[in-house]
């Protein structure tokens, strides 16, 4: 550990106080919570204090926690900051689970959540030394120890206020992010993102798949139709995953309880729009939305090659689009992770990065190899041969 951390760790407290009384825009105390229930309250008052996205709501983190996050043997690890008023000014939803003999600390959601963040008070300044303090006093507070604290996927900034966690010692993720603004029209989108000779090309498309029956559009307004749509989408997965030989995670009893619950249950609402033919659905989508934009998180396709060569999954999308900004919202996002169709149906890419903060001597060995980990990842993402041989390797040793 180096002696500035030390330091730090051992006067997080004093520190933090004589910033509040300086200025009144940082923390007093931290507190830790392994229950999400009992954090309810301090996380509804700094919602709606704050800006996020729904992959940092308390529902989401809850289902998440309770299917695929207890069966990584990871346990919540709330973090929330107080001012001397007792006011919450943030709150980090981390969970915290072991490697090897390491201690180690991530936001929930994994590779669910497209975007990893805290929830920071808006209009709050935080420094470089707000936010180690924070953290060290949270390893220091945590049962056992946390020596490292590992972040990916976050954004520098979110709808214009900066991201207090970007002071520290950053890299670039493996991935970024695919957007799109929404103009007032779709007609104004299509063009913008379309050429006339490619909108010709999808109506060919569309046309070709009505031989099957019409081709429309619907949203799930119900469990029952959820359910329905979910169904259909885990076979698509299934198929899709068995043509590629790779291992298919849509199998996993996790991951269907969890995509059940966000989906069926509506906590939070995880809207599914489909994209049918007659009456066969040929694609499936499923984002989130609030009141500003729709976040894309997963999408199938029947892989019937009599479907898929009419890019079913693509025409939906334009469909959700058009169904996004008929809502009025203003940006839309099909998440992290790089694909053709994202690059023509988004015309923005949203950098994001990766962090570590160590807190023990061993949690800079822990973060060291982490951060190298992902530059690997970073750099194979990059580099179509060696995608090649990370892809043939994945399907003989699955």
């Amino acid at each position: 550990m180096s002696a500035a951390t030390a330091r730090a760790a051992t006067s997080v407290a004093d520190t933090a106080t004589s910033r509040a009384r300086g200025r009144g825009r940082t923390f007093a105390s931290v507190e830790l919570s392994e229950d999400l229930d009992a954090a309810r309250e301090a996380w509804a008052e700094i919602e709606a204090a704050s800006l996020s996205s729904p992959y940092q709501s308390h529902a989401f983190a809850r289902e998440w926690s309770q299917t695929l996050g207890a069966s990584q043997g990871v346990t919540p690890m709330i973090v929330i900051a107080h001012d001397e008023a007792g006011v919450v000014v943030a709150l980090l939803p981390l969970g915290r689970f072991r490697r090897g003999p390491l201690r180690l600390a991530a936001f929930l959601g994994d590779r669910w959540a497209n975007f990893h963040m805290g929830l920071f008070r808006a209009g709050q300044e935080w420094t470089r030394g707000d936010i180690e303090a924070l953290l060290d006093e949270a390893a220091r507070k945590a049962t056992p120890r946390i020596d490292a604290f590992v972040f990916i996927s976050q954004p520098s900034e979110w709808r214009g206020a900066a991201n207090p966690l970007a002071w520290l010692d950053r890299q670039p993720s493996p991935s970024f992010a695919f957007l799109s603004r929404l103009p007032e029209s779709y007609t104004l989108w299509l063009d913008s993102h379309f050429s006339k000779a490619s909108q010709k090309k999808l109506r060919k498309k569309a046309k070709k798949l009505e031989a099957f029956g019409p081709v429309t559009h619907a949203r799930a307004s119900g469990p029952a139709e959820a359910r329905m749509l979910l169904d259909t989408l885990l076979a698509q997965k299934r198929e899709r995953m068995r043509a590629l030989g790779l291992d298919n995670a849509f199998e996993e009893p996790a991951t269907i309880d969890f995509l059940s619950r966000i989906s069926v249950s509506g906590t939070p609402a995880l809207e599914l729009h489909a994209l049918l033919a007659g009456e066969k659905i040929v694609a499936v989508f499923g984002g989130f939305a609030d009141r500003h934009r729709l976040y894309g998180l997963i999408l199938s396709f029947d892989p019937d090659p009599a479907v898929a060569v009419c890019s079913p999954g693509e025409l939906l999308v334009m469909d959700v689009v058009r169904h996004a900004i008929n809502r009025g919202l203003s940006v839309f996002d099909l998440g992290v992770g790089e694909a053709r169709y994202k690059s023509e149906c988004c015309e923005t890419t949203e950098a994001l990065f990766d962090s570590a903060y160590a807190a023990t001597f061993a949690g800079r060995i822990g973060a060291a190899a982490f951060l190298l980990s992902r530059r690997l990842k970073h750099r194979v993402k990059r580099s179509p041969r060696l995608r090649e041989l990370a892809r043939r390797l994945k399907r003989r040793f699955p």
